[in-house]
């Protein structure tokens, strides 16, 4: 890789280490896109992953009191069991139409959203729906944050709550896809060192988003989560139609 292309890599994790901190979402969705206009996409896929895992890691331990353990576990047994159809789906399907597919879905659920925030309760059914369905994706696309938004959004979640709980879900399931990248033997050493080089630039992202968090609560925070959804769903329908 040169150093432009380094340079962008790193660039791209500090914004989406801010973005993740900040949101509780959105680090692989913006990174991967971004940095495959520098370099191949699966380098990209992988970076993203570690440098992700590395992100959320971090994030999960600092906020392990605000986690909803009830979630995690309807967030991840079931995604354990969608993670085999989505190795089917990644073999038989045309990816680049199943990631416009995400796209359209995700501005539906926004709509859904919107309209059912007025009665948000715990939905226990849709949260293992929104697991079997974040495991499916996290095998297929690589894309398995926004059916869990969805869920955690439907229940009504304090914004820290909301934060650790996907901050820990994502840490389980990025582990088990990373270690399935380099069993695979998908990691290449110049992916593996961009994403060491990165780190630095990931705490920095990191730091400045947990610093900001204060002023995004409440309203500000829900229309946060609204325009990251819309933005992940332009950003998978823009990897699915050039990537």
């Amino acid at each position: 890789m040169s150093t432009g292309q380094v340079v962008w890599c790193l660039v791209v994790f500090a914004v989406a280490a801010f973005v993740q901190s900040l949101g509780g979402f959105g680090f692989s969705l913006f990174a991967v896109p971004l940095m495959a206009l520098a370099i191949s996409l699966p380098d990209a896929v992988v970076a993203g992953s570690i440098a992700s895992l590395a992100n959320v890691a971090v994030l999960a331990l600092r906020s392990l009191a605000h986690v909803e353990w009830s979630v995690v576990r309807r967030f991840n047994v079931p995604a354990l069991f969608g993670m085999p159809f989505g190795l089917w789906v990644l073999v038989h399907v045309d990816e680049s139409t199943l990631k416009v597919g995400l796209g359209a879905v995700i501005l539906v659920l926004i709509i859904v959203l919107m309209r059912a925030r007025a009665n948000a309760r715990p939905r226990p059914l849709v949260e293992m729906l929104a697991g079997w369905s974040s495991g499916l994706l996290a095998t297929s696309t690589s894309t398995n944050g926004p059916p869990l938004v969805f869920a955690a959004q439907l229940r009504g979640m304090h914004p820290e709550q909301f934060r650790a709980t996907l901050s820990f879900t994502f840490a389980l399931q990025g582990s088990v896809s990373l270690v399935a990248f380099f069993v695979a033997g998908e990691a290449s050493r110049e992916a593996v060192l961009v994403a060491l080089w990165g780190l630095p630039l990931v705490a920095g992202g990191q730091w400045l988003g947990v610093r900001t968090r204060p002023r995004v609560q409440g309203d500000y925070f829900t229309r946060l989560v609204y325009v990251l959804l819309g933005l992940s769903a332009l950003s998978v329908s823009w990897s699915g139609l050039f990537g």
